[in-house]
């Protein structure tokens, strides 16, 4: 490039995807319609700033070189957990929904999610447990999800109960996995 003009990816805002997305062979037309950069502008970039060592070091990505391994993974495994709580906690309150609107496909269709959810988390759990984690919380067993729905069910003829229990099951729900959450975070600080 000339001295005193910038090359107009290097001086872009979204110069590192732009970059990235060279590297992984994205076609400059989509690149210039996406970062509203000119066709030519990127074909120049690429053959100026792109050499093969940096393409090569964008497509093998960040080094792990120093991070610890097992810390990252029991970290990450507590996220997934959290959040797989949240989930649950949402859909649960959906099929309260769904089954007080005697909506049987939402039914169906939430029920499905939800053991989506807990087959996550039994692996999960399973992974975790090899290690030295215990966890020891009725709420993830399949068994507690069934017992639930059964509950509610029986409860359709009665809608005053059926719905002051549906609030006392997510009550608790709730309470323990900001329990999980807490006792997470505590553990993520030491």
């Amino acid at each position: 490039m000339d001295g005193n003009k910038q090359c107009k990816v290097c001086g872009h805002r979204e110069h590192a995807a732009i970059d990235l997305a060279l590297a992984r062979g994205v076609g400059v037309r989509a690149l210039s319609r996406r970062y509203k950069v000119s066709i030519d502008s990127l074909y120049r970039h690429s053959n100026r700033h792109l050499p093969p060592q940096l393409r090569a070091k964008l497509i093998a990505g960040p080094s792990i070189e120093g991070v610890d391994l097992e810390r990252l993974r029991d970290n990450e495994s507590q996220s997934l957990l959290m959040n797989l709580i949240a989930i649950r906690n949402r859909l649960l309150a959906g099929l309260d929904a769904a089954e007080e609107a005697g909506d049987s496909g939402m039914v169906a269709r939430v029920a499905n999610q939800l053991h989506r959810n807990l087959e996550i988390t039994g692996t999960l759990l399973g992974d975790l447990a090899s290690g030295s984690t215990t966890i020891n919380n009725v709420l993830v067993l399949p068994a507690y999800v069934e017992m639930r729905v059964e509950l509610v069910k029986a409860l359709a003829p009665y809608p005053e109960a059926r719905r002051a229990v549906a609030q006392v099951l997510h009550r608790i729900e709730s309470s323990a996995a900001s329990a999980i959450k807490a006792s997470n975070e505590k553990g993520l600080a030491a």
